[in-house]
């Protein structure tokens, strides 16, 4: 079955100008005239529906059988999901993993490296079986979807640039069991170099709807008086070990930023020192900003409590972030010898509550199924559940940068919520502008809220000196509108976001368009 991706995963960035300039003072906002204003945001990936007709080998009594008949469509569309991930993948040679400055036979990832190549990503669970025709005596296919995400110019570069279709080649008649993938086989695959017989899959491809801007669920992350985070850090089988290299960072970057941190050191940091410790406020009231980090060093001798530790933190706190090795059909790598792993499937079957979470996978292509696996938990869906992942490979980079948005604080520790568009774009900024090659996106940001999270909405429309006399100042604005006197509004990220007798309205400060606010009138 489908996961439902009314969420597509969007990677989207404001201009630089914008991802890098200063908020404003909130005391110098001014309204914007309509029709004054310029489209800021665009995207940086780009998701797509790809969908075609494969036969599927069965009987007229295997055919009757929703079991049987359920399970060779599993296979087959397995199958394509996977060599279409061969096909539009990236490639290259291999890593000098123990860092002799060569890569040997033992370091090689590709064998293929001329082989298609967008720089995209399936998301493999996204397959649907729209339906099975034909009969016994023509034979059976099955027509599916399936969506996969790559950069901006990927639909042109894949069918031109007024064309629909491409052809998938893969094995003839390739089965995959879902529950045991050949990865490493099948992502040498090459049809100019496969010596059995090949078929060509005709797909039609189509661009997916972008989501609109919205905000993490920092009201509810907030809301016991505790927002948490976890920072865990996959082993790193490289000799430069980066999972050590970026703890330490979050440590260096957390006490940087006031935290009161739970050891004397980094280097006496353990599993269970317990978090770094920042109390700030949000919305007015008192919260405690909670930031754990863990790395494989912490739990020598003790693996197991390793792999228990990960899902106890993916499943109990605000938000999880996974920093490390990745891949199709892959979970989190933990230690070297893999005692520790957390199977791809253990991601569904965690003891999830309902509570709202955000989970981030930074690792190489896990828009291929790291949210889905973590929908599939029966608590668990895009109501109560963000996920950010990466559509090509990652580089370990831009941790505490989005930690950074998360925790943001001003100069008297007043939480300052970042939107889903600027975190993202933070993300993306570097290699967007660099390599080109890493995509950020995030998954369940529809129906996410577009009102600040800390806004008074009940405030709109009454007099006011200063943001603060409306209520959080983050969230509100007080000004005036062309005459008459200042007035509060409530910070919104789109028109949709305002309550009855309001009105969306954008503000700027010195020209420069700062966002918008529910302002009182119809």
């Amino acid at each position: 079955m489908r996961v439902p991706s009314s969420a597509v995963a969007a990677v989207l960035a404001a201009i630089a100008a914008c991802a890098s300039s200063p908020e404003g003072d909130p005391d110098d906002l001014e309204v914007v005239p309509p029709g004054k204003a310029d489209n800021y945001y665009s995207n940086v990936a780009a998701e797509l529906e790809v969908s075609g007709t494969i036969p599927v080998t069965l009987t007229a009594e295997e055919y009757a059988d929703e079991v049987i008949r359920g399970d060779r469509v599993s296979r087959r569309l397995t199958a394509v999901g996977l060599y279409l991930t061969t096909f539009l993948t990236d490639k290259f040679r291999g890593i000098d993993i123990n860092g002799d400055g060569e890569i040997t036979e033992d370091e090689v990832f590709f064998r293929n490296e001329s082989y298609g190549g967008f720089h995209a990503m399936v998301r493999n669970y996204s397959v649907e079986a729209l339906e099975v025709i034909g009969d016994a005596t023509q034979g059976y296919s099955v027509r599916f979807t399936i969506d996969v995400a790559g950069p901006r110019d990927f639909l042109s570069k894949l069918v031109g640039v007024e064309g629909q279709t491409f052809d998938l080649q893969m094995p003839l008649g390739a089965t995959i069991d879902p529950a045991n993938v050949p990865r490493g086989e099948i992502r040498k695959f090459d049809p100019s170099t496969y010596q059995g017989e090949i078929e060509t899959v005709r797909c039609e491809v189509r661009p997916l709807p972008v989501p609109a801007n919205a905000y993490p669920h920092y009201a509810d992350f907030v809301a016991d008086g505790v927002y948490d985070i976890t920072l865990l850090y996959g082993h790193d089988y490289n000799k430069a070990r980066s999972d050590l290299r970026e703890s330490r960072e979050a440590w260096d970057t957390l006490e940087e930023l006031g935290f009161n941190m739970p050891a004397p050191s980094f280097e006496d940091l353990g599993a269970t020192s317990g978090p770094a410790v920042l109390e700030a406020r949000a919305g007015g009231r008192d919260v405690r900003m909670e930031v754990r980090i863990f790395n494989s060093e912490m739990f020598v001798g003790d693996r197991q409590k390793q792999h228990d530790l990960a899902l106890e933190e993916l499943t109990t706190r605000d938000v999880f972030f996974y920093n490390g090795h990745a891949g199709p059909y892959f979970g989190f790598y933990l230690d070297a010898e893999r005692v520790a792993t957390v199977n791809y499937w253990e991601l569904a079957e965690a003891p999830f509550t309902g509570k709202q979470q955000l989970a981030i996978a930074q690792g190489c292509q896990t828009y291929s199924q790291y949210a889905d696996m973590l929908y599939a938990s029966p608590e668990k869906s895009e109501d109560d559940l963000d996920v950010i992942t990466t559509v090509n490979f990652s580089y370990g980079r831009g941790t505490m940068g989005i930690v950074r948005n998360l925790i943001r604080v001003d100069a008297q520790r007043n939480h300052q919520p970042v939107d889903f568009y600027r975190i993202v774009s933070d993300l993306n900024y570097e290699w967007l502008n660099s390599y080109r090659s890493v995509f950020y996106g995030v998954m369940g940001v529809d129906g996410n809220p577009q009102l600040h999270p800390y806004a008074s909405a009940a405030s709109i429309g009454q007099e006011c000196a200063a943001p603060s006399d409306c209520g959080d100042p983050s969230g509100n604005v007080c000004l005036a509108e062309e005459s008459g006197p200042k007035r509060c509004g409530a910070v919104a990220l789109a028109e949709t976001a305002c309550p009855a007798g309001s009105r969306y309205r954008l503000t700027a400060a010195g020209g420069t368009i700062q966002g918008g606010a529910c302002l009182p009138g119809e």
